[in-house]
């Protein structure tokens, strides 16, 4: 045979062979490998939907450490759901805590069928992701007890019962009736140099954060207050009560306003025996709650200047929310309620007293009431003159609320976690106001719908008042302000300590940013001294402490000095920042642990309203994993 036959021969049986070696690749490889692409490409998509799940689930659960893994755990589960991986059928969600009590770890799987794989005896792929989640705050501030500021002693006959309803948590903190402060709250017109820094939207020249007279740092939503909702409250009912909700004018010590008549005067006359009925309901204490002096019931209502139209406050209890903004809750059915201001020379049907935003009544003249200026609110809140007569000025709604523990709602938390109590100065009395029985109007949705400003309402003063909860499963309910707060400090000479703001050991390595507004109303200079936690390893005097603002660098013991009015300090923010160990630790698993505390040292004393805002610096939610 030629070799030319031979060598055709021979490219035939290579391409024979070659095409069988083509087919067998193909069925055996390339349509597998196919096949698998298909399925991993799938796959890559599904693993992408799960680590989005898993990081949302887990940013979501991380805000209730380390107090609540429960709802952590049931946050993150509902969430991942949401994303569309619940806890059953072809998906499961693995909720654990990190390695630390703040960090929360969320594995989420998810198991699907191969389109191709199925052919080749894999007819399943199950694909797994994780996320870890840090949370640093918002922190809580000013109390670790189920009452926020002081708490005056509830009278025989007040309607809400009589005693201390304070249950102290466990933990290093201290609980007391007397923390010497107050909640505050101005209205939107008061000047921000009265010490309200969100609230306000007035400067006056030399103000911090002001452009021209405009507060930049006016908050429309006003003040919000944590209340914190542990396991053993779920499915109790809980009622919140606030003592001297409405702004009643009554100066910083209680020195004008509605008091009892002192000095004799037409209608009262010299020897005439002191009465304590102003109010029905306190007739055994009213000698003392009525006092024209400070005292343990004057919470110091004060005008900025007379003939300004006194606020409305409003309150609204907000339900628990996973997106960090307590402005997201939902409001909770019966807890929004507002409170006309009074002035201390207005008639019961004065227009002035805030009720439609307008100044056309007329208030008594001082020629009607006698020579004492203080009889004209004293017969408003007195019943009965002592003739015997009825007083037609005797106002019920101020005696119901002024100096008294007001019930502002009860409600049964279906969930533990942290509701939140809104606080604002900037939103009308309805047109029809309807009345609570306690002295409040209820039901006014734009308390919490009005997200902006409405500048129409004009009222200027400050109102302090204080907050608890009561009911059987109280212990396990807290009352903090959160993120910042507006406080009436208001104590005698000497030193006293507040509840600062509870630092976790998440924080360990980063630093505690503390700001103070308008901290320095004080005729004697005085000394603001930070200190650790009583449970934590820190000791004091704590070093490293820095400041900005009226006192600048390094600050020794981690104190400001030289705090009056007279050097500097009025209308100004002060920070410290005080640097948190990487070893930091605290008893973060009971309420009363982990508070950082303030200790205030003012040879005369102090009265002031200041503002003050804490955390802890970064963001306080993070995916570490």
């Amino acid at each position: 045979m030629s070799g030319q036959r031979l060598s055709r021969l021979r490219r035939r049986d290579e391409a024979g062979y070659a095409a069988l070696l083509v087919a067998l690749l193909a069925t055996t490889i390339l349509m597998p490998l196919t096949a698998l692409s298909v399925d991993v490409a799938r796959m890559y998509v599904e693993l992408e939907r799960v680590q989005s799940a898993a990081d949302a689930a887990a940013t979501a659960g991380v805000t209730y450490l380390p107090d609540d893994f429960a709802s952590a755990r049931a946050t993150a589960i509902a969430v991942a759901g949401r994303n569309g991986f619940p806890n059953s059928g072809s998906s499961t969600v693995t909720v654990t805590l990190g390695s630390k009590p703040t960090q929360l770890k969320v594995t989420v799987a998810s198991t699907i069928p191969n389109a191709f794989g199925r052919a080749f005896n894999s007819d399943w792929a199950t694909v797994k992701r994780s996320a870890v989640a840090d949370y640093n705050g918002p922190a809580p501030m000013g109390s670790p007890c189920n009452s926020f500021g002081n708490e005056p002693p509830a009278g025989s006959a007040e309607p809400l019962g009589s005693g201390s309803q304070i249950v102290a948590p466990p933990g290093g903190a201290a609980c007391t009736s007397l923390p010497q402060l107050w909640g505050a709250v101005a209205g939107p017109e008061t000047p921000k140099a009265n010490g309200d820094a969100r609230m306000t939207r007035k400067c006056a020249s030399g103000t911090d954060a002001c452009t021209g007279t405009t507060n930049t740092e006016f908050d429309p939503l006003g003040y919000f207050y944590i209340v914190r909702v542990g396991a053993a409250a779920v499915n109790t009912p809980v009622t919140m009560q606030i003592y001297d909700p409405a702004f009643v004018e009554s100066g910083d010590v209680c020195d004008v306003g509605p008091y009892e008549q002192t000095s004799p005067d037409a209608v009262y006359p010299a020897g005439s025996r002191r009465r304590n009925d102003m109010n029905t309901y306190e007739r055994a204490t009213g000698t003392q709650r009525y006092a024209s002096s400070p005292n343990t019931y004057c919470a110091g209502d004060v005008l900025t200047a007379e003939g300004n139209e006194a606020p409305v406050t409003s309150f609204a209890l907000r339900s628990p929310t996973d997106t960090y903004r307590p402005v997201n809750g939902t409001p909770v059915t019966g807890c929004v309620k507002q409170y006309k201001g009074y002035r201390s020379d207005e008639t019961p049907d004065d227009d002035r007293d805030g009720k439609d935003g307008s100044d056309s009544g007329s208030a008594i003249s001082l020629a009607e009431a006698g020579t004492d200026p203080l009889f004209i609110t004293t017969s408003r809140l007195r019943q009965t003159l002592d003739s015997g007569v009825a007083n037609p000025l005797y106002n019920a709604e101020v005696a119901q609320v002024f100096h008294q523990w007001v019930n502002f709602c009860t409600f049964t938390p279906t969930s533990a976690g942290d509701y939140y109590l809104q606080v604002r100065t900037n939103v009308k009395l309805a047109t029809s106001p309807l009345p609570d029985g306690y002295g409040g109007y209820k039901n006014n949705s734009n308390v919490y719908t009005q997200l902006g400003d409405d500048n129409t309402v004009k009222g200027n003063g400050n109102n302090r008042f204080a907050l608890r909860v009561t009911g059987a499963q109280r212990g396990s309910v807290s009352i903090a302000g959160w993120d910042h707060m507006s406080i009436y400090a208001n104590y005698p000479g000497g030193t006293s300590t507040f509840n600062l703001v509870r630092v976790i050991p998440a924080a360990a390595s980063k630093s505690l940013l503390i700001s103070f507004f308008d901290v320095g109303d004080a005729t004697s200079a005085g000394t603001i001294t930070v200190l650790p936690p009583l449970d934590s390893n820190m000791t004091a005097p704590l070093a490293g402490c820095t400041g900005g603002g009226v006192r600048n660098g390094a600050l020794s013991g981690c104190a400001l000095t030289n705090v009056s009015s007279g050097s500097g300090w009025n209308g100004k923010n002060q920070t410290i920042r005080v640097p948190i160990p990487n070893t930091y630790t605290c008893n973060n698993t009971q309420g009363g642990g982990c508070w950082f505390r303030l200790q205030v040292s003012f040879p005369s004393g102090q009265s002031d309203t200041t503002t003050w805002s804490a955390r802890v610096d970064g963001d306080p939610v993070r995916l570490i994993e």
